[in-house]
């Protein structure tokens, strides 16, 4: 557990703070207070879902439109709990509240740290490990919507919202710098796709660039390196 902590207490740590910080001054400008803006942070826990719940409150949206949303902006994260939650329990047995309560901890930050970082961790201990980066993670993203939140009184929102971008590009060199091939191919096509289509589909190729750079990162990666790794 204290592995977990002192190995969040540097990059992703410091990249969702500020990240949350740009969130806490949208939520300030969006008129929400305090609490609601560090509920948010808690049960929304992603920042698309963040984003588009303050933004549709702000425009005077219903909560069926919230609710939609929401649920349309992290259903993103589905995939990403089936695979990730196997890593995190390490073999482990648990309860259908704890394994709840684990995957909703488990943000976009915490599901890289475990598939690309956390191998030097024996299996048996990873559930500790994880509790520890988890709750860290959390715990500066509410530090970080607090001080979005007081600093959105003084500073323009337009110089906070930058910070927003702090976790993308964290996660991007996380993934970069990750040892499987698949997921440093994933990731340069997706890029190539998104940049080719984005005028073509507008919004919609952020879509397609998750689905096929995924895709081809993932079957051409084995064929590509075969050699090399010795598989």
């Amino acid at each position: 557990m204290l592995r977990g902590i002192r190995d969040c207490l540097n990059v992703p740590a410091l990249g969702i703070g500020l990240t949350m910080i740009g969130f806490g001054a949208m939520a300030q400008d969006a008129g929400l207070a305090i609490l609601p803006a560090l509920g948010i942070t808690t049960l929304v826990w992603g920042i698309a879902g963040q984003v588009a719940l303050v933004d549709i409150h702000a425009s005077g949206g219903s909560l069926l439109a919230l609710f939609v949303a929401v649920a349309l902006a992290n259903l993103r994260m589905f995939p990403m709990v089936v695979t990730g939650l196997s890593s995190v329990t390490g073999g482990r047995k648990l309860s259908v509240v704890s394994r709840l309560l684990l995957m909703q901890t488990l943000a976009i930050s915490c599901w890289t740290q475990m598939m690309t970082r956390a191998d030097h961790v024996p299996a048996r201990q990873r559930l500790r490990y994880y509790i520890g980066f988890a709750v860290t993670l959390i715990g500066a993203a509410l530090l970080g919507t607090t001080i979005g939140h007081q600093l959105g009184r003084v500073v323009p929102q337009s110089v906070l919202i930058v910070a927003i971008f702090m976790t993308p590009l964290y996660l991007l060199l996380l993934i970069c710098g990750a040892r499987q091939w698949a997921n440093r191919l994933s990731v340069l096509f997706g890029i190539a796709v998104g940049l080719a289509l984005y005028p073509v589909m507008g919004d919609w190729a952020v879509i397609a660039a998750g689905l096929l750079g995924g895709t081809l990162g993932f079957f051409s990666a084995p064929h590509l390196f075969r050699n090399k790794a010795g598989d």
